[in-house]
Formats: structure tokens, sequence, C-alpha cells
């Protein structure tokens, strides 16, 4: 059966159809499409349930690394030697050219990946609302442009997202994050205890430490046995289990975490992954529905990977061993069987992967990955507009997916703009008015920062293109007379 691909977004957990003009894009929102599983069993199966772990596995257990210290090569090496896997979260203060990046030598062939962690390494919850989302956007869009593959992941400069002596920063600074786009968040304080987060749009995880300089292995184990220990009330935060924090070890404590890391390999039923993976996994988890549509045949609405950053698998539970074989769409799906239950991993259709390259234009709208796309966006003060324009006259486009970020200080937050076919030699314009609904220097102070990300196929294969413009920054305060 045809793949229902690209054909709406969902808001929240209902499903709306987009608007050329733009559609206010809800947080949390994905890009959906539509797949059919069939399965062949030995007699009647239910409906299946979505595994809390990929394939079926207990916990997740990922590794979190903050800073760009060249040590996290060091650190990569241990955890690869181990089996371990995991991310690094970068800062991008410092122009890199991808090919020798620190970000594009720790992700390797995917074995890990990067993730946010501001341009400038600032303490965000002392800047402005409008500086705090320019040092995570601009930050995300360096590490995509250095690794060509999504970022979905977070973690704070100095664990900083609130502040006794500005009440305001908390809100500010979740704006900011869910402005970003991302899923996913190391601090799962930020995530529990945040009334300006919707509930269930940002996944976290327990965080283990074994330490950063010197390794402390029985508090390690100590801390990972009380996880595991109080599962129940564990789950209901989150199924991933991370290390972290710090890549400072070396010499002897760098072998004796290596230690550690072959304890974790085999010590439980864990599926060792990134961060990423885990984001992108526990988002399609909450956004996927899946029917019945026939004896044997279901129906699934997903969110598309490159919406999640990842094309993480997703797995389906049936409660009986008699399924023998699955395939969606015509492809054949991984199954295995265990206590008398089938798991299926159900991949991503080709058309809905991830970017094969990303870019972002420079001053005069050109790209290097992109040849004969020119993409800019401009905003004009007087009339709060806010323009997008893409000229192409290097092959025909499909399924343009346009996603625009506006400051914290304006409503509303995201937009986005469908455009399924754009042939060579054709311009496509979007506008949207950009109004405050904030007011006061926490959330018009510094200066307003815009984003915008185009994903689309050319010549059978995805890109990402990100343009971004500034606003003037507000005129001084005039002392009083």
């Amino acid at each position: 059966m045809k793949q229902g691909f690209v054909m709406a977004v969902a808001m929240g957990w209902a499903v709306a159809g987009m608007a050329q003009e733009g559609t206010k894009l809800e947080y949390g929102s994905s890009q959906t499409y539509t797949q059919t599983l069939v399965v062949e069993a030995g007699g009647d199966v239910s409906v299946p349930t979505i595994a809390p772990v990929y394939d079926g596995h207990s916990w997740a257990l990922s590794t979190r690394w903050d800073d760009s210290n060249p040590n996290a090569l060091n650190i990569r090496r241990k955890m690869l030697e181990n089996g371990i896997r995991g991310s690094f979260y970068l800062n991008s203060r410092t122009p890199e050219k991808p090919a020798g990046s620190l970000a594009q030598k720790l992700t390797g062939a995917d074995e890990c990946s990067v993730g946010g962690h501001s341009s400038t390494h600032p303490h965000l919850e002392q800047l402005p609302a409008n500086t705090a989302f320019r040092e995570l956007m601009a930050n995300r869009i360096a590490l995509e442009c250095l690794t060509d593959r999504p970022v979905n992941s977070l973690a704070f400069p100095f664990g900083g997202y609130q502040s006794k002596d500005n009440p305001e920063a908390l809100h500010g600074i979740t704006e900011a994050v869910l402005r970003t786009g991302y899923s996913h968040c190391v601090y799962s304080g930020f995530v529990t205890r945040n009334r300006f987060l919707p509930a269930g749009v940002i996944s976290t995880g327990w965080q283990v430490v074994p330490g950063d300089r010197k390794i402390e292995a029985e508090k390690f184990w100590a801390s990972i046995e009380r996880v595991r220990a109080n599962e129940a009330d564990s789950r209901k935060m989150s199924d991933c289990i991370f290390l972290g924090v710090h890549p400072w070890q070396q010499g002897e404590e760098l072998e004796r975490l290596g230690e550690v890391m072959a304890k974790l390999r085999d010590w439980d039923d864990f599926w060792h992954c990134t961060q990423t993976e885990w984001a992108a996994y526990a988002k399609q988890r909450r956004g996927t529905t899946v029917t019945a549509a026939a004896p044997g045949s279901y129906t699934l609405v997903r969110p598309a990977a490159y919406d999640l950053g990842n094309a993480i698998p997703l797995t389906l539970v049936f409660a009986s061993a008699d399924v023998r074989s699955a395939k969606v769409d015509g492809v054949d799906c991984p199954i295995r069987h265990a206590d008398g239950k089938t798991y299926v991993n159900v991949p991503q259709a080709a058309q809905a992967g991830v970017p094969a390259k990303i870019d972002e234009t420079d001053l005069e709208g050109c790209c290097g990955e992109f040849p004969g796309l020119n993409a800019k966006l401009a905003f004009d003060p007087a009339t709060r507009m806010l323009t997008f324009t893409l000229a192409n006259t290097g092959g025909a486009l499909s399924d343009g997916l346009l996603t625009v970020s506006l400051p914290p200080a304006c409503d509303p937050g995201m937009l986005r703009w469908q455009r399924p076919a754009l042939a060579n030699g054709e311009t496509w314009t979007a506008t949207t008015a950009a109004p405050l609904i904030r007011e006061g220097e926490y959330w018009q102070g510094g200066t307003p920062y815009f984003a915008a990300q185009l994903d689309f196929v050319r010549d059978g294969q995805r890109g990402r293109l990100f343009a971004t413009c500034t606003g003037p920054a507000p005129a001084p305060a005039q002392p009083a007379n």
C-alpha cells in the first residue's frame, strides 16, 4: 500500500491540516505520515502496544558529556572499547570547518552524537530572553551544519535555567528551548518541575555520575541501583539512565571509567544508545497511534524521522509468540520472540528519513551544500513582518516543509508552511507577522533573532537548509531629566 506521506501535522495528540499561509505549530508537534503493517501469525493477534524502550529492552543506557573539550575524544574511545554509546554536548563559539571539527570527530559514523550546549556557554538565566534564544538556536544550527545530522537534545551551560533574582528567566528559557525545537533535556528538574513546560513535550532521563575527575565507583553503583530498585516510580519520569557529566578523566581515572563501562555493557538488559536516539524514540512513542485496519493489518500514524532527529525504528509488542513475519508497506521488519511475546521493529519510510546534508545560508542567501538554492529571511521592524524567500535554480524540490521560529516575546512561537513542489526556476515566499505579546526589559532586551528551517527532498535525497536574521536592538533607555 502506498504510504500517506507528509499529509498532516500532529498538534499535541490531535491532527490538523497544513495551511499554506502558515500554521501555528504547537509545541511538541510532529510531521506525521501513515504506514500499513501486515503480519502473518499462527492465530488471531490483538492490536500491538508500543514498547517503552527500543527492541523491548528493559532500560535505555546512554552517556552525557558537556563542553567542547578535546579530551572528549579519549572518553569516546574508551566508550566504544566497552560497548557504550552516548552524546557530547558542545558549544559552537569558535567557527570550525566540518571536515576537521570536534563535533564531526565525536559523531563519527553515528557511534555517538552531539547535543546543544549554547554557543558561548553563558549563564542563560542572566541574559535577556532574546539572547538566550539566540544562544540555543544558533548553537543547534551550527552543530547540525558541522555534522549533517539533526540535534534534538540539550544540556544547559552551568545547569542554569532559572534564577531567584530573575523570576521570569524560567519562563523565557523554556520558551527559548521550545522554539529551538529541542525534544530532550538532560536536566530532569527542568522537565518535571517546570510550570511553563507543556506535559509530555520534552523527555529526560536519570543521570548517574561516575565522577568528573576522580571515579567514585561505589557511589555510582549505589545511584544506579536506586533507580532500578524503585522501578515503578523511576519509570514515571523516564526509562533512560545515563552517565555524565564532564569528559575530564585522564590516565588512571580514564582506565577506571573504562572499568565501570565494561561492567555496564552486560550488566542489565540495556539498549545502548545515544541521547539523540533516545529522544527520537521517546517522542515517536508518544506521538504514534496504532489501529487495526483488518485481520492481521494495522495502520500506523507516526512522526517522521526528520522531525524526530533520528530514524530509530519503533518497536511494537504483540502479546503472542505466534507472529511469524511482519512487513510495513512491503518492507520486511525485524522480529524477535521473548517471554511469550513478539517484538516487531518497524523502520521509518525512506522518504521520511533524516537529512543527508544540512547547511546554513550566508548573508547573500547562498550555501555550499545546495547549489542553486538561495534562501533569505528578513524582518521589517516598521511593520513587524517576517519574510522567507526561496529562489530555486538547482533542480526540482519536493516535500518542502518550512519551520520558522520567532523570539520569545512574540506569538506564535513557531509556524509551519508546506510546499509539496518547487520547480526549477520558481521562487517561493512565505510571510508572517511577528507581534509582541510580552513587554518589559527581560523579554524585549537584547537583539531579536529569527530562524527558518527548510526541510525538502532534491534528487531523491533529504536536505535541510537554515536561514536566519536579526531585528534591531531596542533603543537604550533615556536618562531621566
